[in-house]
């Protein structure tokens, strides 16, 4: 019973930070960090707009970083609510 009910924070632990990762992109989108809007190569493997730059280049960035900022947002809030609603 007791590692069932870690396995469910944990749940909501990562689910909750899923919710400030999307927040802090759409943030930094609104402020026009240059990292969200003229991310460097390097971060490729670890964010898509980098990959949609290198592909398509840094016209469509901007675009796809929202797709990711509120993708990530919107995902995370639906994990958190479910996790919370199976928790009762």
């Amino acid at each position: 019973m007791q590692e069932a009910r870690s396995i469910d924070v944990m749940e909501v632990l990562v689910c909750a930070g899923g919710v400030a990762y999307g927040a802090l992109l759409a943030y930094g989108l609104t402020q026009q960090w240059r990292w969200l809007t003229d991310p460097p190569e390097w971060t490729s493997v670890i964010y898509f707009p980098t990959v949609v730059k290198m592909i398509w280049g840094p016209k469509h960035v901007r675009s796809f970083a929202y797709l990711t900022a509120y993708g990530a947002l919107v995902m995370s809030l639906i994990c958190l609510a479910q996790s919370l609603i199976g928790s009762f």
